[in-house]
């Protein structure tokens, strides 16, 4: 079968199968994934929450949104594939998608983007992923998601030469 795939701004419809996807990739508990809905229903319905469709489904979701206080920062705040999907390049396909729609709408929008994520033991995978993609990782809060795991930053210019 061929994959075909793409990625559109997210709905309100696509809200459950978001909310299964980022618990069955561990990123959320069943009873905290409520935080996830409260975020997307505070963003609304715009262009910064987007989902990727394999053969017609709903594999994977990200969010990112501009850092309020910095100039020209954004935020990775979310992403992820479902399980069953993971392997086949759609988080990367998702990443690039979001740095190619920052970086088309110019260097006076977007400068930098900033991933934060933990330090454990079960997010070793995902800082490996962030770092093959280019970004460095740019600080540690220790103890900041609580004892012995602290949020890595990373960090990547979206600014060509810069």
């Amino acid at each position: 079968m061929t994959d075909v795939h793409s990625i559109r701004a997210a709905t309100l419809e696509d809200l459950p199968t978001l909310e299964t996807i980022a618990v069955a990739a561990g990123m959320f508990t069943p009873e905290d994934v409520g935080m996830l809905s409260e975020q997307f229903r505070a963003a609304g319905e715009d262009d910064h929450w987007l989902v990727l469709e394999a053969d017609g489904t709903v594999v994977g979701g990200v969010y990112y949104a501009p850092e309020p206080f910095a100039d020209r920062m954004w935020n990775l705040y979310f992403i992820a594939v479902s399980p069953q999907q993971q392997g086949h390049g759609y988080g990367q396909k998702l990443i690039r998608f979001v740095e190619d729609t920052l970086a088309g709408r110019g260097s006076d929008v977007a400068r930098t983007m900033i991933i934060h994520t933990s330090s454990t033991d079960a997010y070793v995978g995902s800082r490996a992923f962030y770092t093959r993609l280019g970004y460095a990782e740019e600080a540690r809060i220790r103890q900041f998601y609580g004892p012995d795991d602290h949020q890595v930053v990373f960090w990547k210019s979206l600014v060509p030469d810069a």
